[in-house]
């Protein structure tokens, strides 16, 4: 009785892991852009001006943005574009008056990262106003090993 326990629970665990869906974000390289408009990545709002996103090199689910004053770690998932970008950019949805950032596209890659959906973006979606996109050009930094 004990040993088909086991073997239960090991076939369980086995189909629990082999469901589980990779989460690692497809952004090798860092990627710089500019806003004009405070938004809002993970459970952070930061003000406009310069960042940065680069992959965490312990977890490839995670992303960080870096500003002057701001350093922010966010979860984000594989996203597949239907045509590969011919630039780099940055995507933000639009609720209302405010800004989530949403999609990060590499130039000649059709892998890029979506941010998962938090607390604060399903608060914003749930008031009236102006829906839409705001795309923001970036510029692509190879990363090389070791260097941050």
């Amino acid at each position: 009785m004990r040993s088909l326990v086991r073997s239960v629970g090991i076939a369980g665990g086995i189909l629990v892991l082999a469901g589980v869906q990779n989460a690692s974000a497809q952004i090798a390289d860092t990627v710089e852009f500019t806003t004009s408009f405070p938004f809002t990545v993970g459970y952070a709002t930061v003000p406009a001006g310069s960042y940065t996103i680069r992959p965490d090199n312990d977890n490839p689910g995670i992303l960080e943005l870096t500003g002057a004053h701001t350093a922010v770690l966010f979860q984000a998932q594989d996203a597949q574009a239907r045509e590969t970008p011919s630039k780099t950019e940055v995507v933000f949805k639009r609720y209302g008056s405010g800004y989530v950032l949403k999609d990060i596209w590499v130039e000649g890659s059709d892998a890029g990262a979506e941010t998962m959906a938090v607390e604060s973006e399903r608060h914003l979606a749930k008031h009236p106003g102006a829906e839409g996109e705001q795309r923001v050009a970036g510029r692509r930094q190879s990363v090389t090993s070791g260097s941050r």
